[in-house]
């Protein structure tokens, strides 16, 4: 079976593929079709086919347990110190650190912290 737009990505055998609710709209970068990862059950998981406007599919074949509402990090360190950092995401999609955090909309909600302390939380939608 085929996921994504134009079916780019053809499983070749039984898989267990995610539906995650960020794509394109949210900030991540199409060019991270097919080459991006993101990070669920402190195990990466690859991104299959074409980002979406608003879902993107992953591999979770190989992760135990993985069960609608788990957390999947697209960039960043996990509470137990597995890392996506921001220049690997943006070296696998031929841009820059910088971009990517330009890229996060309002449809991302917006943490500030100073010192390590989160001091505002805003959502605008």
């Amino acid at each position: 079976d085929g996921v994504s737009y134009g079916h780019t990505f053809v499983a070749k055998k039984k898989m267990k593929i995610a539906t995650l609710s960020a794509g394109y709209a949210d900030g991540i970068l199409r060019s991270l079709s097919e080459k991006g990862e993101v990070i669920i059950h402190e195990k990466r998981a690859k991104i299959l086919g074409k980002i979406c406007m608003d879902q993107m599919m992953v591999d979770v074949t190989d992760i135990p347990g993985v069960v609608p509402g788990d957390e999947a990090l697209i960039y960043g360190e996990t509470e137990n110190g597995t890392t996506l950092t921001l220049e690997e995401v943006s070296s696998r999609c031929g841009s820059f650190n910088y971009e990517l955090m330009c890229e996060n909309g309002i449809r991302v909600p917006h943490a500030y912290y100073i010192n390590g302390e989160e001091k505002e939380f805003v959502s605008y939608i």
